[in-house]
């Protein structure tokens, strides 16, 4: 059924392509940037109500900024894609308080944000944002797009003031989510023609040059790699590629967590690594 309707929504686009040039330019890629909101369990609403919410506005685009604890060491999480902060509760509730300020943000088109979309330069204001609000970051820990997100911004300013960076299941870049949508919409030569115009129109940097693997190479922040060797949604091998022979890269390689990577090993190497 989910095949059926990515298909249809692809042959929509591919026919706006020939008749409506124009309009699928302006509009196409909004479409495709519609979030599937990420339920908010009614356990994740009590978790998200003990911190102080802070709800900004980028580029019109909302977005809320969760904090906990009063510590001098600051740590922010950032969610992935259909995801929310409510994912990060185990973490929350292993970090001291005193020690630490633990800050989580819900993307647009996330959690309990009131914008229904989200693309990658939305997503990289977004966090621009919270790093201001926040001033100088120990550690940030990202899973999924988020990583991406984090990459671009990097890219875009390498002068991010942060310490450390925990990338978990990340997709190898931009064009691994680019690819993704030509493959499972079913898009023709003329609708990618388009949709990379946009794409090539909204980015700071071409969107080619967005691999993790350049933040992992080139950032100079100390950095830790999770990632499950099974995950079908962002696989392993371009990932491994990246950090094969790089000692300066912590790594944990984890078989049966997919993507999710929720285990009490992987909850516990993180706080280890963020009180190192």
């Amino acid at each position: 059924m989910q095949n059926l309707i990515l298909k249809t929504i692809g042959a929509f686009i591919n026919l706006t392509a020939v008749l409506f040039p124009k309009w699928n330019f302006n509009n196409s890629f909004k479409f495709l940037s519609k979030v599937q909101r990420g339920k908010v369990t009614e356990k994740g609403a009590v978790f998200l109500n003990t911190a102080t919410q802070t709800f900004f506005e980028v580029n019109g685009a909302s977005s809320v900024l969760y904090s906990w604890g009063t510590g001098p060491k600051k740590v922010l999480f950032i969610h992935g894609w259909m995801s929310n902060s409510q994912r990060w509760m185990p973490y929350q509730e292993k970090l001291d308080l005193d020690k630490y300020t633990i800050y989580a943000l819900d993307a647009p088109g996330h959690g309990l944000s009131k914008t229904k979309y989200l693309n990658l330069e939305i997503f990289r204001k977004s966090i621009n944002k919270a790093l201001d609000t926040i001033g100088a970051i120990d550690t940030v820990v990202c899973h999924s797009f988020s990583n991406t997100a984090l990459t671009y911004a990097y890219l875009v300013n390498k002068n991010l003031d942060i310490t450390k960076i925990i990338v978990m299941g990340s997709p190898s870049g931009m064009d691994a989510i680019f690819n993704y949508f030509v493959y499972a919409l079913g898009l023709s030569k003329k609708a990618i023609t388009i949709l990379d115009k946009k794409i090539t129109e909204i980015l700071k940097i071409p969107h080619q040059e967005i691999l993790v693997k350049n933040l992992l190479l080139q950032a100079p922040q100390i950095k830790f790699v999770i990632h499950d060797e099974g995950d079908k949604i962002t696989p392993f091998a371009p990932i491994k590629a990246a950090i094969e022979g790089n000692p300066n890269i912590k790594t944990l390689i984890t078989s049966g967590l997919k993507h999710d990577l929720k285990s009490e090993e992987v909850y516990d190497e993180v706080i280890a690594f963020i009180s190192a």
